[in-house]
């Protein structure tokens, strides 16, 4: 099964932020958010949904990638 991915590696912070808000509401998870290496990226990811779904990195391997799952 392939996961649905949004892709937020290169963009600023703010679009992000929209993005992941909009991506949220119109897909259930699983899916893929790709971050790239951006710890702000990453912790944008989390403050939106974190306190609704698990957030772990794709793999030890890709730390720029995040997998979010329904708790």
């Amino acid at each position: 099964m392939s996961l649905q991915e949004l892709d937020l590696h290169g963009f600023d912070h703010e679009w992000a932020r929209k993005m992941v808000i909009s991506w949220s509401k119109q897909n259930f998870p699983p899916y893929k958010i790709i971050t790239g290496n951006s710890a702000q990226m990453q912790k944008i990811v989390r403050e939106v949904l974190g306190k609704k779904y698990n957030i772990e990195y794709e793999s030890y391997h890709n730390l720029g990638a995040l997998i979010v799952t329904p708790r």
